[in-house]
């Protein structure tokens, strides 16, 4: 069956999911193989693009925060010397930030550049990485030159954090932001020490890389556990549906079993009680089957039970219901079906057994396997319960195997209801 099928790709599949925890237990960071490291990555970098869309007015209220900090400070800060010139830059690297922010927010947000978030957020802590420290460089206060420095840690450790984006990506876009920033800063004769200035960017990038390496084990590991709980649900509720088609069902025939006859039948008899409309049963038996098996032995019985059931089930409707009452007897609820809807399927049904013509040497009355069936039909008026009703087809079934076997026998409700009253 499917379900046989879907188990054991899903045994697999968790397997390999736990090689690869065992895996990642030994080296912290190991990448996947190439799909699974895609799907890692492709949800990794979603869900931070998310994170973005959904906490921007935290970040507004901490920059907005951040500003009320920076303002004064920065205007106590810078010497009077160059107050102006010191001043107006570092209003103008708040303004930056507050843009690039604003920019990184339309890249998580708006649909047609979602898909780009990645590139985006690439470009944008490269382009404020390299413009702050322009900006924060080109000031005449030593002070605020290195609190530009500091600035920049903390946008390079954010950049790792936020973005999502692979830590080796952004450490590539940090080094290249610092040696472009360095190159400029030359081009434009700014005073300053590349020694010290290029060791705090290098060092901030590989912090933020370090950062970023572990967040990314942690997340790759609570991927794999997500993932392998997903697969155990799936197993687990394959394994159910299993056990519950096991219960439902009669294991050599394939059809329903005697409990859920009994299930089926107390919904289709209250049915017909709450609908007023007529409910069918008929009642099959296997014509001399003892003697088959006694003949042909076992297997070739148990082929010839699930054989008829088959062709009892292909013979009825999609709305009427069939099960395996027990040994070579079997039931048929036809529900909303008078005495001639049920005697037309049971004619179906006696056509299509003879149709299989199926040797039986130990037969009294052919030479193929027939089928004695019993009919009775139910209707809302009548008083008497499920059992009662189940009783009476399996009187009609008596009858027709006393009359010779191979036939259709219909036992109304009444006559029996008459016959209990005059005797």
């Amino acid at each position: 069956m499917d379900y046989k099928y879907n188990l054991a790709k899903l045994q697999n599949d968790k397997e390999k999911i736990e090689q690869l925890i065992a895996s990642q237990s030994q080296r912290i960071g190991s990448i996947f193989p190439k799909s699974l490291e895609q799907e890692f990555c492709s949800k990794h970098l979603e869900r931070a693009r998310k994170h973005v869309e959904k906490y921007v007015w935290g970040g507004v209220l901490s920059y907005f925060i951040f500003l009320l900090i920076m303002i004064p400070t920065d205007y106590w800060i810078a010497d009077p010397q160059y107050f102006l010139h010191d001043f107006i830059l570092c209003l103008l690297g708040l303004l930056n930030g507050a843009i690039s922010l604003v920019l990184f927010y339309l890249a998580a947000s708006l649909p047609k550049l979602k898909r780009f978030f990645s590139q985006a957020s690439m470009i944008l802590v490269f382009w404020l990485l390299v413009s702050i420290s322009y900006i924060n460089m080109s000031m005449q206060a030593e002070s605020l030159q290195h609190q530009s420095m500091a600035i920049m840690t903390i946008i390079y450790i954010l950049g790792y954090i936020l973005t999502g984006i692979k830590p080796v990506q952004m450490l590539i876009t940090g080094l290249m932001a610092a040696l472009t920033t360095i190159l400029l800063l030359l081009s434009m004769a700014v005073v300053f020490n590349p020694l010290v200035f290029g060791r705090i960017l290098v060092g901030s990038c590989l912090l933020g890389y370090v950062i970023s390496h572990m967040i990314f084990a942690r997340e790759r590991m609570i991927f794999l556990y997500s993932r392998r709980a997903k697969i155990s649900e799936k197993i687990q509720r394959i394994h159910t549906t299993e056990l519950l088609h096991l219960s439902q069902h009669d294991e050599l025939t394939k059809i329903s079993n005697r409990r859920t006859l009994d299930e089926t039948l107390d919904v289709f008899f209250r049915q017909a009680q709450c609908n007023e409309s007529a409910l069918a049963i008929l009642f099959i038996d296997v014509d001399f089957f003892k003697n088959y098996n006694d003949y042909y032995g076992h297997q070739k019985g148990d082929d010839v039970i699930s054989s008829i059931a088959l062709t009892i089930k292909n013979a009825i409707r999609h709305m009427d219901f069939v099960a395996r009452y027990g040994g070579e007897e079997f039931v048929v609820l036809l529900p909303e079906t008078d005495a001639h809807g049920a005697y037309a399927v049971a004619s179906n049904i006696l056509k299509a057994i003879d149709r299989l013509r199926i040797p039986h040497e130990k037969s009294h009355i052919s030479d193929q396997i027939t089928i004695s069936l019993g009919i009775t039909v139910y209707r809302s008026e009548e008083n008497l319960d499920k059992d009662s009703l189940l009783q009476i087809a399996d009187q009609a079934l008596y009858r027709a195997k006393q009359l010779g076997r191979n036939q259709i026998y219909y036992q109304s409700i009444r006559s029996v209801n008459a016959g209990m009253v005059n005797s």
